[in-house]
């Protein structure tokens, strides 16, 4: 080639790239500038939005903010983050349509909150409008965020701290906006570290650790419990209620689903695992009583404001302890559950066929117990099955209860004893056989110091000592009880026990036809 002609080549490529770096400039500062003019101008006015920096890369489609500061006037949602970073935005769909795609947005180091409606006033929400454009989001991420929730009615503030969050394929749409959800997205996955919620006026949840993903989920050292201790809460209540403290050690959710249809929440899973958890009930019995009706669980799930299926809970190693103060100067011992091993199959609130729950536990440590018992959420009797056994219990073991609740202690093995009860939201029924050795009741003095000799002798009096029995060695009893509907349902099952068990070691002993 020529000196001319490779001048000239030069020239023509010099001309190019000298055109190309101007378009870019160009480019680039009509993009920054039409970005600026969006955060201005286009923002809804209930949105106020402030940041320190801004960067833009035309060629990539990247919008960079940094030290970001909003304030939803409407949703009384505060949010500040370290940055926004917008990427891969595609133009083609932006000149055709004027609809928003982008490969990735990334929010790191947010920090949302939300006050509770009570805290601000806010102005009346606009109606909800159909949008005209089509946003697509392939990838949305969320790096150690935070959320905030502070509400002046319970006077608390909840937390959940260091936040991971990733969705993809996220499309908001004329279409899909008609849903109850108006956006569809892919696969997502969530991971927090700890996290803190007011249940209520009195109560409140943590845990260390959080996951959720669509296949699985759960909680790490979960707690629920009373926020107060047994004496400060029984100075701040007018009647009873138990003090809570609940710790779970690890919570597993498998193969779940959420969706919102006919604008009420559907959750489905198929098996929920609660492992290790340790339950302490401790109730004030020289409060007044709480005499408002206690639903049964049938009413408590077909009222739910949630259509709610649980194929399975099961639930490993868990321990049940419940005491109760019944006078002031006598310090109340617990009754206990231990190695409860359970199976929770088909509960639901709108579902069909019974719900199931099998139990395995250790009376006071020492006792092999079982409970199954079901009942139909749907039944609006509100009927039940209960059918439980118990062996091998030494009774002596469950002194420390009786002496500070009913001043009495009890001798005696419980060899074998089976129990069915039936009932309804008012009246239960069923029977009790039991086979037992030597049983004898003492009956103690006010000062549980000393023995009542006299109301000793009556108890016994009336108690057979395991004579009169079936030819398999059982004396067998029978009850029907009246339910008292201001209490639990598990105080249901306990008066009708107790009335068998009454009727079994103090009547005939004879089953009845």
């Amino acid at each position: 080639m020529s000196a001319h002609k490779k001048s000239r080549a030069i020239k023509i490529v010099g001309t190019i790239i000298i055109f190309l770096v101007l378009t870019t400039i160009a480019a680039q500062l009509i993009f920054t500038s039409k970005v600026k003019t969006v955060l201005e101008e286009e923002i809804p006015p209930s949105i106020n939005v402030s940041y320190e920096a801004l960067s833009t890369n035309v060629l990539f489609g990247e919008i960079s903010l940094n030290k970001v500061n909003a304030k939803h006037l409407v949703h009384n949602l505060d949010f500040e983050a370290e940055s926004i970073t917008i990427s891969g935005l595609r133009y083609l769909p932006l000149l055709l349509n004027g609809d928003i795609t982008i490969v990735g947005l990334t929010v790191r180091s947010p920090k949302m909150i939300y006050y509770h409606p009570s805290e601000k006033n806010s102005t009346s929400k606009p109606a909800k409008k159909a949008p005209v454009k089509t946003y697509v989001i392939k990838k949305f991420n969320i790096e150690n965020g935070s959320f905030v929730v502070r509400n002046t009615s319970l006077d608390s503030t909840d937390t959940v701290e260091g936040i991971d969050f990733s969705i993809s394929d996220i499309l908001y749409g004329p279409e899909s906006a008609k849903e109850d959800i108006p956006f569809s997205y892919g696969d997502f996955k969530l991971n927090t570290k700890k996290g803190y919620s007011r249940i209520n006026k009195l109560e409140y949840a943590t845990f260390e650790q959080m996951y959720l993903s669509p296949g699985e989920g759960g909680f790490k050292n979960f707690v629920w419990r009373t926020q107060y201790s047994p004496t400060r809460l029984s100075q701040k209540i007018s009647t009873e209620h138990d003090h809570y403290h609940l710790k779970i050690e690890d919570i597993s959710l498998r193969k779940w689903s959420f969706d919102i249809k006919n604008q009420q929440p559907y959750l489905y899973l198929s098996e929920l695992q609660l492992q290790s958890p340790i339950f302490q009930v401790y109730r004030d019995k020289l409060l007044p009583n709480d005499t408002t009706h206690k639903k049964l669980y049938n009413k408590t799930l077909r009222d739910m404001q949630m259509d709610l299926q649980v194929d399975t809970i099961q639930i490993s190693d868990g321990l049940i302890t419940y005491k109760e103060r019944v006078e002031v100067d006598v310090e109340p011992e617990n009754i206990s559950f231990s190695d409860i091993e359970a199976i929770i199959d088909n509960l639901h609130s709108r579902g069909q066929g019974e719900t199931t729950v099998a139990i395995n536990a250790k009376l006071m440590d020492n006792g092999p117990f079982s409970l199954d018992w079901s009942f139909d959420p749907l039944n609006k009797a509100n009927t039940f099955l209960a059918k439980g056994s118990l062996s091998n219990f030494q009774t002596e073991s469950i002194n420390p209860f009786l002496k500070s609740n009913l001043q009495a202690e009890v001798k005696g093995t419980v060899q074998q004893m089976y129990f069915t009860i039936s009932g309804n939201e008012l009246e239960s029924q069923g029977d009790i056989k039991m086979k037992y050795d030597n049983f004898e009741f003492t009956v103690l003095k006010k000062n549980r110091l000393g023995v009542n000799k006299l109301l000793t002798t009556a108890a016994n009096l009336f108690t057979k000592k395991g004579h009169k029995t079936d030819e398999d060695g059982f004396r067998h009893g029978s009850f029907t009880v009246k339910r008292q509907q201001d209490k639990s349902f598990f105080n249901y099952l306990w008066i009708s026990l107790k009335a068998g068990l009454l009727d079994t070691v103090t009547g005939n002993g004879k089953k009845k036809s």
